[in-house]
């Protein structure tokens, strides 16, 4: 008569031990899940970071061309006589560029070379901003124009880059865009290097050589 609740008990007892591992097991699968499910929405949102940053770069890249077309504009407004053989600081044009060996590309160069003056976009009547105002896209233009020449001065005795002949459209290349040379005249090189700000601190620098 005694046995049977003494083997009952034994039972109960090998069962709330079962019970109590299963518990612990389900807590661990569940804390591991967590960490899991955790790991993997900082992973997406460090993906998504990433993605939105090269996305304005990459705008901050295509709203350099505005900087671009902008200097070549200036640049042939102002290609007459004597204008360019000096240093015209406001506009950001100097006649002259230092040896580029010692001043790498980005913001090295543009700390180096910006004493010489920057011009702020938009610009208006060949008058520059005081600062660069955002454009549709949120990017702050600037740009510099170098002469690629050794000195300040004429051309012809400043040491500069300069290509043999006029530019003239002809043929089939008129078609396509593109300029061919006639032996009646020299070009000197000017270098065009633009600098973009975007949001979340994007920056970008693009560089353009013109020949005029």
């Amino acid at each position: 008569m005694l046995s049977k609740p003494i083997l009952m008990h034994t039972r109960l007892s090998h069962r709330s031990r079962q019970g109590g591992v299963v518990m612990m097991v389900a807590l661990v699968v569940l804390v591991v899940m967590t960490l899991a499910g955790i790991a993997l929405m900082r992973s997406m949102d460090t993906t998504n970071l990433i993605a939105g940053n090269m996305a304005f770069k990459q705008a901050a890249t295509h709203s350099s061309d505005s900087g671009i077309e902008t200097a070549i504009g200036w640049l042939e407004a102002n290609n007459v006589g004597a204008f360019l053989d000096a240093n015209i600081p406001v506009v950001g044009y100097t006649a002259s560029s230092p040896n580029n060996a010692a001043l790498p590309l980005g913001e090295t160069f543009w700390t180096n070379l910006s004493a010489g003056g920057v011009c702020n976009l938009p610009m208006a009547g060949g008058v520059c901003s005081a600062a660069a105002t955002p454009n549709a896209s949120g990017n702050q233009v600037s740009f510099m124009i170098q002469r690629l020449c050794a000195a300040a001065g004429n051309r012809n005795g400043a040491a500069c880059s300069i290509v043999t002949g006029s530019l003239v459209s002809t043929g089939n290349n008129e078609g396509a865009g593109e300029e061919g040379l006639s032996a009646n005249a020299t070009a000197v090189y000017y270098r065009i290097t633009v600098r973009v700000v975007g949001p979340r601190n994007a920056v970008s620098y693009v560089q353009a050589i013109v020949a005029m």
